[in-house]
């Protein structure tokens, strides 16, 4: 088996090998990944967190055999924090986005040669345990920050991915997309239920679930649609008050811990 970790600070994972095609994800320094196969100028990757799949260009990301994987996975695994972090060599200089992985060595580095990188800046402070306490405050930091289809960043990102992101800061691991999401948890049967840091889903006029936001409390939703941004939630769905109409059809509540 042929692996791969990403050595940029984030590029676009794609449905098809071409620039032009559908950008489904986004893939973060340090991300693990399969390589099921080889092109010219692009590889099809699967990654190892998610099994999530597309296309990455190469020269975007370096290659690993068990030895390296093994070696590189030994280290400490922490997230950057909100503010962000730096890699840093004497040649080379990598602006970190939040919610990225890093596995550091005793010395604060990364290692895959030919690469060290000595890391600079924010860690996670976050566990599973302040999950109720502090989700609120992370998902409120993101507020305004553009919607991007398949982002996953504080420069861009779409609604799975960024309930995805803020899980990921307390330990839990979601699937890359709103359906898949929708697929785990346990159910919240009744909006009166609805505790801080569940997630709503949404669907189309064809029955598919195609959005999801956290909730803040039981009737208001922090989400991603044209930037993220809070609205009032109900029986019904989202009312977006600039609008003045519902934007998305209320079709499951989730809850994870």
């Amino acid at each position: 088996m042929k692996y791969g970790i990403c050595t940029l600070a984030i590029v676009p994972l794609r449905l098809e090998q071409a620039h032009r095609s559908e950008m489904v994800s986004q893939v973060l320094f340090g991300e693990l990944f399969e390589v099921l196969d080889e092109q010219a100028d692009w590889t099809s990757i699967r990654l190892l967190d998610t099994d999530y799949l597309g296309w990455i260009q190469n020269g975007q990301f370096q290659k690993f055999d068990d030895l390296d994987m093994q070696q590189y996975l030994s280290g400490k695994p922490i997230l950057v924090g909100r503010d962000g972090g730096l890699l840093l060599s004497d040649t080379d200089r990598f602006q970190l986005c939040h919610g990225t992985k890093l596995y550091l060595t005793a010395e604060n580095t990364v290692d895959f040669p030919p690469l060290r990188l000595t890391y600079q800046g924010d860690f996670n402070p976050f566990s599973k345990n302040q999950f109720k306490t502090e989700v609120a405050q992370l998902a409120l930091s993101y507020k305004n920050t553009p919607y991007l289809w398949g982002g996953r960043s504080q420069w861009g990102i779409d609604c799975s991915g960024f309930s995805q992101l803020i899980y990921s800061c307390f330990d839990l691991l979601l699937p890359r997309d709103a359906y898949q999401q929708a697929e785990m948890g346990q159910t919240v049967d009744f909006i009166s239920e609805i505790k801080v840091g569940d997630l709503a889903f949404f669907d189309n006029a064809e029955g598919r679930i195609t959005h999801v936001g956290i909730m803040l409390d039981r009737d208001t939703i922090i989400h991603a649609s044209a930037k993220v941004r809070i609205d009032r939630m109900d029986t019904e769905g989202i009312f977006n008050a600039e609008l003045n109409r519902y934007s998305h059809k209320l079709r499951i509540i989730k809850r994870y811990l």
